[in-house]
């Protein structure tokens, strides 16, 4: 019943996953004859329990059967093993039938009849998934990806035999929420029946649109609560799998993927999941499955020169009032993004001034940028009285439009580098100065960088401040500061 030709996945899904069974759109997408399949889902459509599911059956089904999940990421990479440990563990119908799991360098289940499903982070381009050779491969919210590159690697790892002689599958599946990545628009309309004709490929392409509305699990009141927490515009991307239309952006897709530099990630994750020896310390990264990245590390370097910023705020990720604290590394150009934390400030400014502290004592930054007027004036005078930092007061009410102007020329010159963010991504890609959008755009993470761009013109030329202990404010603790123009940097 597991097998394809007898179309009785769902009977099968049922004995083995504790009663699962797929919806409609899952039973056809995993019965798919073509090859290539692209699917682009809204949230808690079920795109991680369908190919968990749709996985594991072919790898009990198919002996030597090799699987594959990989994503930007490795938190979003391993979420189908986290689902599958939960259908595994004390399971009468499926737990003889594993062989083996193990979790480092990075988790795979081996299965009895010798099939394996790994689940790891592709790395740029591909990096980590070059010289293995699978039958299939999901790549896990691959519309994240702007390299097309990565593709062509990963459908070069999809061929041979395996060592029973048999062919292997050679199925490439790309799932994820839509983004403006142009490849993926080319992949989606060769799959997409009603695309031109001169783009459609449908005998080797099969696409998907699936909005959230279509989880029959999901009730009317779990709708509409979580359209609540999203503006039009993200309504469309996030839950009806729309393409997103970024075409008043401030900041163009092309300069923000040059700015965006994924061997950064690539190195944190080796630093942190070395296939040998300890875990390189001075190195965090910590995900959400859904938001991504929210606190990100690099080790310090006491020949830096570094700046902090903050924009407080009391809410959580994803919200419009969600606080953010960066440090930039301003040595050299292009200058790098070291540290990111996107608080979750549960009713409370505390965590953000707690992270702001943490950041000035890791990194010693020269400039400890903070708003100090109208509502933000006393959360300056707070960091300085309750947890006693002291910070540069800057006015942001009257300099935003000079620190957007920086930060735009900072992203067109590509003179900024950050790791693949998630959320710096969505926030970037969607920003407009125009007025009656703005107000309703979440924009914690560009005021941040805005803020690291405009304070960036100010910093000192050499380390000798940088690399002191903390020191009183060479301006004026939270006031207006006269002088600014003397520091600025040609």
């Amino acid at each position: 019943m597991a097998l394809r030709d007898a179309k009785t996945w769902h009977i099968a899904s049922e004995w083995y996953f504790r009663g699962w069974t797929p919806l409609g759109h899952q039973w056809a997408w995993h019965q798919a004859k073509q090859m290539n399949t692209t699917v682009l889902g809204g949230v808690a459509v079920g795109k991680t329990s369908m190919a968990a599911a749709s996985y594991t059956t072919d790898c009990l089904s198919v002996p030597y059967f090799h699987a594959l999940n990989c994503s930007v990421t490795a938190t979003q990479a391993e979420l189908p093993f986290h689902m599958l440990m939960n259908w595994i563990e004390e399971n009468d119908h499926l737990e003889h039938l594993i062989q083996d799991i193990t979790l480092r360098p990075f988790p795979i289940i081996t299965f009895q009849n010798f099939s394996t499903y790994s689940f790891r982070t592709a790395g740029q381009r591909a990096r980590f998934i070059r010289g293995s050779e699978y039958d299939r491969i999901n790549y896990d919210e691959g519309p994240l990806d702007d390299d097309p590159e990565t593709i062509t690697v990963l459908r070069g790892r999809l061929r041979g035999k395996r060592p029973d002689g048999t062919q292997r599958m050679a199925r490439l599946d790309v799932t994820g929420t839509p983004t403006d990545a142009e490849w993926l628009r080319e992949r989606f309309d060769r799959g997409w029946q009603d695309a031109p004709v001169e783009k459609r490929q449908l005998s080797r392409y099969l696409s998907f649109r699936l909005p959230t509305y279509l989880n029959t699990h999901l009730t009317a009141e779990q709708m509409a609560l979580m359209e609540a927490e999203y503006s039009d515009e993200q309504v469309d991307v996030e839950m009806r799998a729309l393409f997103p239309d970024y075409g008043m952006s401030m900041f163009p897709s092309g300069h923000l993927r040059a700015c965006t530099d994924r061997d950064l990630n690539d190195q944190g994750y080796l630093a942190l999941h070395p296939e040998s020896g300890s875990v390189t310390r001075g190195w965090v990264m910590e995900e959400h499955p859904r938001f991504g990245m929210l606190k990100w590390e690099m080790p310090f370097d006491p020949k830096g020169i570094y700046i902090i910023a903050g924009d407080p705020g009391t809410d959580g990720p994803p919200k419009r009032n969600a606080a953010t604290v960066g440090i930039l590394e301003v040595s050299k150009k292009p200058y790098t993004l070291v540290y990111f934390d996107w608080v979750n400030g549960k009713g409370s400014y505390f965590p953000f001034l707690d992270s702001f502290k943490y950041g000035i004592e890791k990194y010693r930054p020269s400039i400890r940028g903070m708003d100090a007027t109208g509502t933000q004036k006393a959360i300056n005078e707070l960091a300085f009285e309750s947890i006693g930092i002291h910070v540069d007061g800057i006015n942001f009410q009257r300099d935003k439009e000079a620190m957007l102007n920086a930060l735009s020329v900072s992203v067109t010159s590509h003179e900024m580098r950050w790791p693949f963010i998630k959320g710096l991504r969505n926030q970037m890609g969607a920003y407009t100065r125009e007025k009656d959008r703005d107000k309703h755009l979440p924009q914690d993470i560009v005021m941040l960088l805005a803020q690291l761009a405009f304070l960036a013109r100010y910093a000192p030329e050499d380390n000798d401040e940088a690399i002191r202990p903390p020191q009183p404010s060479y301006w004026n603790r939270g006031q207006r500061t006269a002088g600014w123009d003397r520091r600025r940097r040609t």
